[in-house]
């Protein structure tokens, strides 16, 4: 390993993961006047020549069925870029007689240029699962202190629905929900009869022109990417107005290795190994959002052993994950 060099300044914030919650965190800080710097596995994303929403099969080197035919491994090569169940090179594993999958994505914006936009608040419920069923532990927050940020959040990225008052599905912001296609009209028409709720879903895409963005047209090709930003990702939605602030310092081809921390037990630097040159550097900050998805923050915070905390961050417990 080369020698670590040192960032030759502090920044605010150092922000991992480019996803939904780095996306948000990103946006939100550098907003507020914050410098922030955030890391990214993953290259740089450009809708227009990477995805593939109106791509024919003729035009993909295999039709869209993937090397020998294994669509089914990483679903078709007309998936918007790197994502996938396995990823050359990834140094991760299942337990001998498991079979756990973890879908993941090295690109900007991260598994939001995949999800299927189903935009679902928990319910007032699903904050007390302990009193409810004795299982996990309760929330030590309630529905009614988080429902203002699900506002906040459905206002701006965009979500469809109705307000149903279904205490299981509470009802949000929502833009109008598309007209029911005619099965749709046929299995709400049963449900009724059956006195068996049936409701629009919930989904962040855009209906009508809403923050800049234009509506759905339709074309039924979400998972391919969305070269009019109709549908939500953080690449598209989040990134870009951080961005125009002129605060935010994107890295990208960036693995996180580790958060050090100083003599007075406080983060204060990242060290990250860059891919391309597979040299190590530190970027430092006065704070730091992990925001790597679950199993890479876990892993990060694992890896953050030091004097202080022998058996990684946050894991007083041996929980960490």
């Amino acid at each position: 390993m080369s020698q670590i060099n040192r960032s030759p300044k502090t920044y605010d914030v150092c922000v991992i993961g480019s996803g939904a919650g780095g996306g948000m965190a990103a946006k939100i800080l550098t907003e507020g006047g914050l410098n922030v710097v955030m890391l990214e596995a993953g290259p740089q994303i450009y809708p227009e020549k990477d995805y593939k929403m109106l791509m024919w099969p003729y035009d993909l080197p295999h039709r869209g069925a993937g090397i020998g035919g294994r669509a089914s491994e990483n679903f078709s090569e007309f998936l918007a870029p790197n994502g996938a169940w396995q990823i050359d090179g990834e140094p991760y594993t299942s337990a001998e007689g498991a079979n756990f999958q973890w879908f993941r994505s090295r690109i900007v914006g991260g598994r939001t240029n995949h999800w299927g936009r189903i935009a679902l608040r928990f319910a007032p419920v699903d904050f007390q699962s302990k009193t409810r069923d004795g299982l996990g532990d309760d929330w030590p927050i309630t529905y009614d202190d988080l429902a203002p940020y699900y506002d906040k959040v459905e206002s701006y990225i965009g979500v469809f629905g109705t307000k149903e008052n279904v205490s299981s599905a509470p009802d949000g912001v929502f833009l109008p929900p598309p007209k029911p296609r005619c099965t749709e009209i046929l299995i709400k028409k049963a449900c009724d009869k059956l006195n068996v709720t049936c409701i629009p879903a919930r989904l962040a895409i855009l209906t009508k022109a809403h923050n800049g963005r234009l509506p759905c047209h339709y074309c039924g090709q979400c998972s391919r990417g969305c070269t009019t930003a109709s549908n939500f990702s953080s690449s598209q939605v989040l990134l870009p107005p951080a961005m125009a602030t002129g605060k935010l310092t994107l890295l990208t081809g960036v693995m996180a290795r580790e958060i050090v921390v100083g003599k007075d037990g406080k983060a204060e630097a990242v060290s990250y190994i860059d891919k391309a040159t597979r040299t190590e550097k530190r970027v430092y900050a006065k704070a730091i959002v992990v925001a790597a998805s679950a199993c890479e923050s876990a892993r990060l915070l694992l890896n953050s052993k030091s004097v202080l905390f022998p058996d990684g961050l946050g894991n007083s417990t041996g929980n960490v994950g």
